[in-house]
This record gives structure tokens, sequence and C-alpha cells, in this order.
């Protein structure tokens, strides 16, 4: 009954003042708004459980191999076998791999689709919403093509339609039957995946050693810890060399196999940039609680009468302070409620500016644990800042105030002690939020100064794919590109077209071996292999822009039947070829030992180019021509971007693209239409995403800090309106009292802006491995951020300070 009548009383005097609730409530809207919305990307990335059974026993296993800096690889199809055959550890484990493929529905689509052992959904533990999935026996080579679709393909290429079950499907030009449907959201690797179709390993022949292409995911069986798993793994990979001799196996040094939680490969580096955005959010929350504290010291000052006539009509002191209590947590919670309509909102912000920046993004939204996140943070942050007032509700100061100039008490000297004591703190947190956004603003856009080594500008890229079913010869999957190149160079405003097997500037590492020829192999000579082949078709580099730096492009004469040409990119010459010319050097791609591949030529030297991000350290390329690559390589790629450069926008030649692929194979669809800029644009999606929002928890901490500064000066100002006016009565000038005023919120500013510069300092160790380009204690960020922050400081001291100048001594003096 007690608390009804308190909450009565709180909400009478909430009306009473609506322009302090409505600026007090919407200050907490900001600061738990912003922690909502925070904490929902970070539930769902880093804290909600994966939606496999039992998700806390799958891990990640990768392969290693360090001689060349690769940290997370693939591992082979024997690797696989051997390792589910050989491990104890193991419930069951699974491999995969992605592409895409095209789909015939109403209309053919393109999609990622994984191929995977029928062991993976034994793994995942997650039945289908309709169907079955494959069995080990399906998983064999020469057994029926079949396919798993997940719900979303299910529904948008074929309506949801329940009969499909048992139905076929052309998946790449393949017949395969229907199996199942798997559940809304049901995903691998964050890879996107909508439909899965049997690996097929064949364990009699499962392929290279040397060939890694496969991800291993496994379930550690009941009572096995991650620790002693990985324990036996070591111990298998010790052995490994000791049981098959003379072949490429793993090895405790330059070739390890590793495993990982799952969630935390999945996550990768943005754990720790998660955690980031967690702590700046609750720094602003911080600020806000501080401005509210404020708020309610001044109001505080008004009601000194009001808490002291109920303390002498014998209201006890903890009676009073939970009335403040009360006051504040329902302040807060409405707050609350409006922070919840934002968090519900910026979420959906969040998530459709940047969906290929964060992990698990489908999985993103408000829900139970959300709300309760929500309503914690409310009642907290309520009890937070209405201790300020209910702490100084002391009864022998209240009583004071009953006498003339109470308002002038003491309790006023002690209430704008903590005002600036909270001001300080503000401009302090506010100073830490900025300096880490000035510091992450300076590494993106250094970041975005990276020349990517090609012109973006004007081009449109799209990707096609021939089945092998319908081509299955290298001869016409060299012969469509042609004709297809040809058909797109004709259109009106084309100015050049070409096709990689590829697209810049961030794609996966591919480290194919290669030879050159007499080039020493460690320890005397560099590791004879290539982080990328790039497959290209004749006016691929004038079409991207790249140009020669020695020796010449391909030219018509190199072709089919002609001999072999490569380009090799500037890196690669220098590590294989220190100080000489490339030109006329050979180099070819291992084959088998009875039949190698032939030597080619090094023709040219173009300019480096980003393929693995535009800040990773450029890795060594080779080009080949797609139409000598049946011949020079063994294979042609059926799968190639298309780059067509442009001299209008680039998005508006899609239909005239389109209708030139229909022309030649209407079965084919158009994939990943986007203009060149927008794929530079996407390839820095995590950077961008968390250089936003510190910038923008940055700006709003600056302004509550703005705000929280001139509120207690103009406060300041209020409750010294005598003192000031008997200053200019007595011959002080304006200027004076200035800087009278000036000089007190630039001492509280100044001691605020040391111990933000303190904390930012602190936080140097975990900035360090965000950064690009510029150091946690740049100084130039440092004194930048200082000035700024100095500025909008003094600009909020100086007016109540002009206010003060403009007090009439006359008017001052006949004030109680």
């Amino acid at each position: 009954m007690t608390l009804l009548q308190d909450l009565r009383y709180a909400a009478r005097l909430l009306l009473k003042t609506p322009g302090f609730s409505l600026l007090a409530a919407f200050t907490l809207a900001l600061g738990i708004g912003a922690n909502a919305a925070i904490f929902t990307v970070v539930d769902a990335v880093l804290l909600r459980p994966l939606p496999y059974g039992e998700p806390d026993r799958l891990v990640f296993v990768f392969s290693q191999f360090r001689t060349m800096s690769f940290d997370r690889f693939w591992s082979s199809g024997p690797e696989f076998l051997e390792l589910r055959q050989k491990s104890k550890s193991f419930e069951e484990l699974g491999a995969y791999t992605t592409g895409s493929v095209n789909v015939m529905g109403e209309q053919p689509v393109r999609i990622k689709a994984a191929r995977v052992s029928a062991g993976l959904f034994d793994v995942l533990a997650v039945p289908p919403e309709l169907g079955n999935v494959f069995t080990a026996r399906q998983d064999l080579p020469n057994t029926e093509p079949v396919v798993v679709l997940s719900h979303e393909l299910w529904q948008n290429a074929f309506g949801g339609d329940r009969s499909m079950i048992g139905r076929r499907v052309q998946v790449d030009g393949v017949d395969r039957t229907v199996l199942g449907v798997m559940p809304p959201g049901f995903d691998v690797g964050n890879e996107r995946v909508e439909a899965w179709v049997p690996l097929a390993l064949d364990p009699a022949s499962p392929g290279n050693r040397g060939g890694h292409y496969l991800y291993m995911v496994g379930r550690l069986k009941p009572g096995v810890t991650l620790p002693a798993a990985r324990s036996e793994l070591a111990s298998l990979v010790a052995r490994w060399k000791d049981d098959l001799p003379d072949t490429h196996v793993p090895t405790t040094d330059e070739h390890p196999i590793k495993m990982t939680p799952l969630l935390d490969d999945l996550v990768g580096g943005m754990r720790a940039k998660m955690w980031l955005l967690m702590g700046a959010v609750g720094l602003v929350l911080l600020i806000a609680c501080a401005n509210v504290a404020n708020l309610l010291l001044a109001r505080a000052e008004t009601r000194q009468k009001e808490i002291a006539v109920r303390t002498a009509l014998g209201a006890a002191r903890s009676r009073l302070i939970r009335q403040f209590l009360t006051e504040s947590v329902l302040l807060s919670l409405i707050g609350g409620g409006l922070g919840l309509l934002l968090a519900v909102w910026g979420v959906g912000a969040i998530v459709a500016t940047n969906p290929d920046a964060i992990p698990r993004a489908g999985e993103i939204g408000v829900d139970g644990r959300v709300l309760f996140f929500t309503l914690l943070v409310s009642v907290l942050t309520g009890v937070l800042f209405g201790l300020a007032p209910a702490l100084h509700s002391r009864a022998s100061v209240l009583f004071s105030s009953l006498k003339e100039g109470g308002q002038r008490s003491t309790a006023s000297t002690s209430r704008q002690l903590l005002r600036r004591i909270l001001v300080i703190a503000e401009v302090a947190l506010a100073a830490m939020l900025v300096l880490v956004g000035g510091l992450l603003i300076r590494s993106f856009w250094l970041l975005l100064q990276v020349d990517p080594g090609f012109d973006p500008r004007g081009v449109l890229t799209f990707q096609i794919a021939l089945p092998d079913a319908r081509y299955p010869e290298d001869t016409q999957v060299v012969a469509f590109y042609d004709r297809l190149l040809d058909k797109v160079k004709g259109l009106p405003g084309v100015e050049s077209a070409s096709a990689a097997w590829g697209l810049p500037p961030k794609r996966d590492i591919l480290a194919n071996d290669t030879d050159f020829e007499g080039v020493p192999q460690p320890p005397n000579g560099p590791i004879h292999n290539a982080d990328y082949w790039q497959l290209v078709a004749p006016g691929y580099l004038d079409t991207m822009k790249i140009p020669v730096v020695d020796g010449r492009d391909f030219q018509p004469q190199d072709g089919a039947g002609t001999p072999g040409v490569v380009l090799v990119n500037q890196t690669l010459a220098k590590l294989f070829w220190p100080g000489q010319s490339p030109l006329g050097r050979r180099l070819r791609a291992p084959g088998p030992d009875d039949d190698p591949n032939p030597w080619l030529t090094v023709v040219g030297v173009v300019k480096d180019v980003k393929q693995g991000g535009l800040d990773v350290k450029t890795g060594t390329e080779i080009y080949f021509l797609q139409s000598q690559s049946p011949e020079t390589l063994g294979f042609t790629t059926d799968d190639m971007y298309l780059l067509v450069r442009t001299s209008g926008d680039p998005m508006a030649l899609v239909g005239s693209v389109r209708d030139a692929v229909r022309s030649l194979d209407p079965t084919l669809p158009l994939a990943d239409v986007r203009s060149l800029e927008r794929v530079v644009f996407e390839s820095v999606a995590q950077p961008r995403f968390i250089t936003r929002m510190a910038l923008l928890f940055a700006v709003v901490a600056l302004a509550l800090a703005a705000v929280g500064t001139y509120g207690v000066l103009s406060y300041a100002v209020e409750q010294r309106t005598q003192e000031i006016g008997v200053r200019m009565a007595l011959g002080a000038q304006a200027r004076q009292v200035l800087a009278m005023i000036l000089g007190q919120g630039a001492r509280l500013v100044a001691v605020g802006l040391v111990l933000g510069v303190v904390g930012a300092l602190a936080l140097r160790q975990i900035l360090a491995g965000m950064l690009f380009g510029v150091a946690p204690t740049d100084p130039t960020i440092f004194a930048s951020v200082i000035v700024v922050l100095s500025a909008v400081s003094l600009a909020a001291c100086y007016l109540p300070a002009r206010k003060a100048t403009r007090i009439s001594p006359m008017v001052a003096l006949r004030q109680d």
C-alpha cells in the first residue's frame, strides 16, 4: 500500500513538471535504448547458444600452414576420413564445402549451396522441417542425386509447396530428388546456404592429400572436454607421419590440425569489437545517469522546504529515501519504455544497413531476453541516479531550509560539489568515447585510402555459372564466355568487358602449389605456392584499369593451341626473382608425375591488386588466360564474374546484360549483380559498422556532456545571482564575471579531460588489434579530440557565463 502511495505521488510530481519529466525521460531513453539495441546484437551474436542440438559440444576443426601464415585453412578429403576413423573424442565428425549453384524453380536462381557429408546433419542435430536428410548410403558416388532445401528456398522458389518432397529439381543441370526441407534459419558456418547435396566422398579414393577444400565440424562425446579432445588430437597429429610416411599428412609443426568451439569460429574477430561497443554504450548510459542525477539534484533544491516539513511531521529518513528512489525508478521505467521503442527501431536499422558485417545477423531480434535486460537496466539506472538526491536529504540540513536563506545553506554547497563531480565524470566518459571514436574514424579513413590496385568506378559485375551437365567440355565453357563477351561488348554504353574467376578486393585465399623453374625450394628459397590464381578473359586489365608495370598484357595471338603465357603481380615477382626481371621465366601448375602440366612463360608484371581485403598484406598472384587453361592447367572454371565498364551508370545496364545472357541460355540466372564500387564498399563492412556505432555513441556522449556542463553552470549562476550582483555593484566588470564563470567551467572540463585521456590510454591494448594504420596513442588524434572537446565544453560554459554578465545589480540585490 505504501509503495502504491509512493507511485501515485511520484506520478503526480512528474506530471506537475512536464518539461523536466520529458527532458529526463528522453535523456534516459537515449542511454537505455542504445544499451538495449547493442545488447540485442551482442546477445544474438555472442551470448545466445547456436541453434543446434547441445551446441556446447560442437567444435570447428581446421588446418594450419604456419610456414605460409595460414592460421585457418581447409582440410583434405583423406584427412577428414582418417580423423573421423582415428579420433575417439568425436561422437560424429562432418565435413562440408560451399559454392554457388543454379536452381530451376519458377525462374532460374543462383544460390549458395553446400556439399556436405551425411554425418554433418547428425553433428548439428537439427531435424528437417519436412521429409528427411540423406543417409550415409546416399552420400556415396554413383548413387541417386538428391538435395535438401532450406526453408527460405522452398518458400521463395517453390511457393512452400509441401508436395515438393519426392519431386525432382534441377540443380546445376542435374535432376535431384528433394528429400527434405530444413527449418527456417538453418545454416552452416554463417554461409547463408540454401541447399545441401551429398559430398559423395569415396572412401576408396578420397582424392589428393594436398587438395584442401573441406571445413570440418565435430560433436564431442558426452563427458569429453575441449582440453581433452585437443590433447587427443595433438597426439593423433604427432603419430600421423609415422603411420603414413612419405605422404602429405598433418604434422605438429608446419601443418597441425586445431579445434575451437564452433561459436568462437563463427564469431571470429567480432567478439572483441562487440564487447567494445557494449562497453561504449554502457558509458553513454552512465553519462545519461549523471545528467539526470544533476537534474534531480537541481529539483531537490526546490523541494527542500517540502521535505523538511515532512521530516518535521515524523517522516523517517528511510521513508524519504524510498520516495526519492520511487520517483527516479518510475522516471527510469518511462525512459526505458521509450528506449525500448528506440531499440526496436535501432536494431532494425543496424541489421538492415550492416547485414554482411554481423555474424548470425538473421538471428538478431528483440525477444524476452532483451525485454528483461531493458527492465533490469531501467530499474538499476533509476536506483543509480536516484541515490544522489536521496542521500543528500539529511534532516539536519533540510531543517535549515525552513529558515531564511535556507536555499543557500550547506545543503546547496554539498549538492553543488556533487553536481561538479558528476560533470567531471560526464566529461571524462565523453572524452574516452570521443577519443576511441576518433581513432576508429582515422583508422577507417586510412583503410578507405588504400589503393585496391584497380579502378572500380563505372564497372558492373555479375556472376554466371555453367552447369557441368549442360557444359561438360572445357571447350564449351570457353566458347560460351567468348560469345557472351562479344554480345555484351556490343551493347550501347559499354566501353569494355571481360571475365575473371575471382572478384577483388576480398576473396578467399587459394594457396595453390606452383612450380617455379630454377627457383630453389626452402630453406634456400621461398615456398613454391601462389596465394591466388586468377583465370581471366582477354581485356581484363583494360576493363579493371590495372596497369602493366613490365612486359606486356595478354595479346590476341595468345589463345588455345598457342604457347602458354602468364602474368604475375609485383609481389610474386619480388619474392621469386628478387632483383631480377621475371620476363621469360617459367612456372607451371603441378600435375601428375606421369603427365605434368606444361611450363608457362611469364610475359608481364602487373600492379599489385588487393585480393584478401584492403587491410590485408598483398599476396602473390598469377594470371592465367582462360582460353588456354584447359591445356595449361588441365581445367577451366565454369563459374566466372563478368566485368563490364560503362560510360554511365553501370546498374542501368543490368536489363540489357540479362537479355544477352538469356539469348544464349535462358536457364542461366545472373547472380551477385552489383557495381564494382559496391563490391569495394561491402568489403569493409565490419570496420564500417564498428566505426559508425562508435561515432554515434561519441556524438551522443559529447552532446550529453555539453548539456550537463551547461546545466551545472546555469544553476550555479542562478544560485550566485546575489553574489554576482554585489560584485558588479562594487565595480566588477562584465569581462571579470565572464572570466570567473568560464574559469569555473574550464576547471571542471580540464579535470574531466585528463581523466578521459587516462581512460583512453588504458584501452590501448584492446584497440591495437582493431585499428589500421594508426596507433592507439596517436598524438594527432588525441590533440584534435582534446581541442574539439574543449571547444564544445567551453561553448557550453560560455552561455551561462554570458547570462551572468547581464545580471542587473539592483535586481540581484532585491532578491531574498
